[in-house]
């Protein structure tokens, strides 16, 4: 019942498209093009059709872009060769023009711009028959909803690939031997893109007036626009992107989200603070082959999940990040922070709730994991031989509502029908208060990042009273942006988005010295054995920095003489590429217009 509702995903009924395909695949969901299109009816069909681009999985790419970011890490930490290649070949930042993924997110986005002109040829081709008040509503939503998507994917190039100098695709093109087009510049991409999402705004609804679940509003598409100048970093570009996010957060019913069980669960789609939202679904359409990229499900589970959990391991949360989620300070006198142990004693939650959304820690004993209380005890998320699979995301996994992700419904690992929340109300937040950090607006930054902590019961930023729930630091502009760019962002939008974080150490000039820094720490695991999970809650996590330990003080183990070391490639190979992705060798062969 959750997605049953929407009309663009029951209509998908897209094929496998190639490569070098993508400007000639038809819209199967459009009557006749364009003769017989004839009325809102039908180009709203063609709409549909726009919007199920979204489902293919290098829209996003999220997995090799966790992995090519300081997020990720492969399924064998210790001996980085004994993964596949694939994975490693983004892990140590070692792509190029000829590796296989890029040509498919290349394809990807392309193909969504050219559904989304096809759909702007039909509107205007019915235009002179729109004459009611009621059809001219019509006409003008569907027009920005076409013009959002076109946006948006030129904005997704413009960030990704080729330090924004790509092909912008204005029109629609009937014959493909007029297709060929070459770079433009990446400030008139840029103006190009906004153009679109500007147009789109004024047309969208207000995401109160939207009837369907997983259609785009005003909201999402100023979330969009105000990435796009907080990514380009003028202090003019960051003004505008402080005024776009603050309607953001102010002016459209968004609300951070309290009930902490509709934070990435299924229970929680499209909940209070989501701004843009992919639906995918099992519901129908389950028979559709897993690597189709327009099915309505996702690959995702599989690739996030460990083996011991029916999953792949394919992209992992880097050690660093699962020290800073174990070191996150909860609040003591939030009561959400002391919980009821099993012998009826109250005790202090062990890892924050942020840490208990976001990734799943050996760690974490009060949180139900795959449908069971003592799931993560006696180290079960896997790992031996040196493994180490000492966590996990949870964001798209099925950890709620499966025992593995080979027992859900669909009956498939690579059948999830998990949404995926590109944007959402807390990016806003943290955003806007890097705009005010650049403009040395100490307090008021403070503020919007306390907001999100207050909401996980974290430790406040700065001095206050009462003492316990503050972290008493004086914080400044430099020691602020700092905690903001390694710790405050990083935990709560780990591997969400677009490129989040890619771009991220790319804009803010550190991608360089940060690999260097992380290649540089060395981390040695300590086995975790415990046979209940009361036992294991007396167990003791030793978080020094650089350390991974975990033992059962009643039978500590001996150290499994391991040291291993992570990021090194990155810091080799970072420079190859500088954060953005090349050109696609086949679209290089196959553009005459380059």
């Amino acid at each position: 019942m959750r997605k049953i509702n929407i009309l663009f995903s029951i209509m998908c009924l897209l094929v496998v498209v190639s490569c070098d395909d993508y400007l000639e695949e038809p819209n199967p969901n459009s009557p006749q093009f364009p003769e017989a299109i004839t009325s809102l009816e039908d180009t709203n069909k063609i709409i549909n059709g726009v919007y199920n681009t979204l489902f293919h999985h290098y829209v996003l790419m999220l997995e090799e872009d966790a992995l090519r970011s300081d997020e990720g890490s492969v399924g064998n930490r210790s001996n980085g060769g004994n993964n596949p290649i694939d994975r490693l070949e983004w892990y140590r930042n070692e792509y190029n023009s000829s590796t296989r993924e890029i040509s498919r997110k290349w394809a990807a986005l392309y193909r969504g711009v050219f559904f989304a002109n096809q759909a702007l040829f039909a509107l205007d081709f019915i235009e002179p028959t729109i004459t009611s008040n009621i059809d001219i509503a019509e006409w003008n939503k569907q027009r920005a909803e076409a013009l959002f998507f076109r946006g948006l994917y030129h904005f997704y190039l413009h960030s990704t690939f080729n330090n924004g100098n790509v092909i912008i695709r204005e029109r629609y093109e009937s014959d493909i031997n007029n297709a060929n087009i070459g770079l433009s510049s990446s400030e008139d991409v840029r103006t190009f893109f906004r153009n679109d999402l500007e147009e789109a705004i004024e047309h969208l609804p207000a995401p109160s007036e939207i009837t369907q679940l997983g259609r785009v509003s005003k909201g999402t598409a100023k979330m969009v626009l105000a990435n796009s100048y907080l990514y380009e970093g003028t202090s003019q570009a960051i003004t505008t992107a402080e005024g776009l996010y603050e309607e953001v957060i102010n002016d459209n019913g968004y609300q951070l989200e309290t009930d902490m069980s509709k934070m990435f669960t299924t229970a929680g789609e499209f909940n209070s603070e989501s701004i843009f939202e992919i639906p995918y679904t099992i519901d129908i359409n389950v028979g559709d082959n897993p690597f189709d990229e327009n099915s309505l499900h996702n690959r995702l589970a599989a690739r996030t999940a460990p083996f011991a959990f029916g999953g792949q391991q394919r992209f992992l949360p880097a050690s660093w990040l699962i020290l800073e989620y174990l070191n996150e300070n909860v609040d003591p006198l939030d009561p959400r922070n002391t919980i009821t142990a099993g012998d009826g004693s109250l005790v202090t939650r062990r890892v924050s709730m942020r840490a208990s959304a976001m990734v799943a820690l050996n760690d974490d004993l009060d949180t139900p994991f795959y449908l069971s209380p003592n799931a993560l005890q006696a180290g079960n998320l896997g790992g031996g031989n040196n493994n180490f699979i000492i966590s996990m995301f949870k964001k798209y996994a099925n950890h709620d509502i499966a025992t593995k992700e080979t027992e859900t419904s669909s009956g498939d690992r690579n059948k999830s029908g998990k949404n995926v929340v590109i944007n959402r109300l807390s990016e806003a937040y943290i955003n806007l208060a890097e705009c005010y950090i650049s403009q040395d607006r100490i307090s008021e930054a403070i503020d919007l990042l306390n907001t999100l902590r207050d909401r996980w019961g974290l430790v406040k930023l700065g001095v206050g009273t009462p003492v316990a729930s503050f972290d008493q630091i004086n914080y400044d502009q430099n020691t602020l942006m700092n905690h903001l760019m390694f710790i405050e962002k990083p935990l709560e939008l780990s591997v969400e988005g677009h490129a989040t974080r890619v771009i991220d150490l790319r804009r803010w000039n550190i991608a360089t010295q940060r690999f260097a820094d992380l290649s540089s720490r060395e981390y040695q695991p300590i086995s975790y054995n415990a046979p209940n999970a009361e036992l294991a809650r007396g167990s003791q996590l030793t978080r020094t920095n650089g350390t991974i330990q975990l033992f059962d003080p009643a039978n500590p183990p001996g150290n499994l003489d391991v040291i291993y070391t992570e990021f090194s490639g990155s810091a080799q190979n970072y420079n190859n590429n500088e954060g953005f992705l090349p050109i696609p060798e086949n679209e290089v062969i196959n553009n005459n217009g380059f």
